[in-house]
């Protein structure tokens, strides 16, 4: 009751009676948000979470901006300067053109499907050697890793299609619901940072770094189907790493391999 009074004044006034009150010691128990220890088993109050099917089965699309899309667009945007020069997206260049802008002076599309009419390059990843050699300047490679049935040829075409200095940005999923749409068979993985990191290893010479983005709340979230904007900037922005909800990998190619 006390919580739910205080966050109905003006932010200043609240802060400041906040504090004050907090220096009695049965008040600060009132106002302190009880920790997993004080709800044993059975007394946790699930509310509208309780509930067997997912607010969108479309990732939050209809809800407003996936939960995903924001991480993946906050570490595009952080090494948004790496996108330039001759560019490579997986079926659009959205993300070639949104962050990369006059920076990219040529655009690729690659997809699998040659019913895609802004592919220019139709290939499979799961073919070794299947993409041109020492081709592009930058790599924007989000959320299709996953999808290819062996991970390891698949990140080495990538590899072998990147120039020297140039540089792959990469997301991979930790968690997600499993996209199994009549005939949508090539949803296949899921990657923790321990994991992507090794298959980092794999590649040769070359300077990588990986970020996770995530945490229990945004990840809970993610599977309900809720949408960005029903969490507050803080509840996204907060990174826990044994919560992940993607991995995101920075990885520049220093010479030839």
């Amino acid at each position: 009751m006390m919580r739910r009074l205080l966050r109905r004044l003006p932010g200043p006034w609240r802060a400041t009676l906040r504090r004050r009150l907090l220096r009695w010691p049965t008040v600060a128990r009132l106002l302190t948000p009880p920790s997993g220890r004080d709800q044993p088993p059975g007394t946790v109050k699930w509310g509208g979470l309780r509930r067997m099917r997912p607010f969108s089965r479309d990732w939050g699309y209809e809800r407003g901006t996936p939960i995903d899309r924001i991480y993946i667009e906050e570490f595009l945007q952080t090494h948004s300067a790496d996108i330039r020069g001759r560019g490579l997206e997986v079926m659009t260049a959205a993300y070639l053109q949104r962050f990369g802008g006059e920076r990219v002076l040529q655009q690729h599309v690659l997809d699998i499907d040659p019913a895609n009419t802004q592919a220019t390059i139709v290939a499979d990843l799961n073919e070794p050697d299947s993409l041109p050699l020492a081709r592009f300047d930058c790599i924007v490679f989000t959320q299709t890793l996953h999808l290819v049935p062996d991970m390891g040829v698949a990140l080495a075409n990538v590899w072998r299609a990147l120039a020297p200095g140039g540089v792959l940005l990469l997301t991979v999923p930790t968690l997600g619901r499993h996209d199994a749409r009549k005939g949508f068979h090539h949803d296949r993985w899921r990657v923790t940072r321990t994991g992507l990191e090794w298959l980092l290893t794999t590649l040769g010479e070359g300077r990588w770094e990986t970020t996770v983005y995530g945490n229990l709340l945004s990840c809970t979230a993610f599977l309900y189907g809720m949408a960005a904007e029903e969490l507050r900037p803080d509840e996204l922005r907060f990174a826990d790493p044994e919560f992940p909800l993607i991995v995101a990998a920075r990885v520049r190619k220093d010479h030839e391999v």
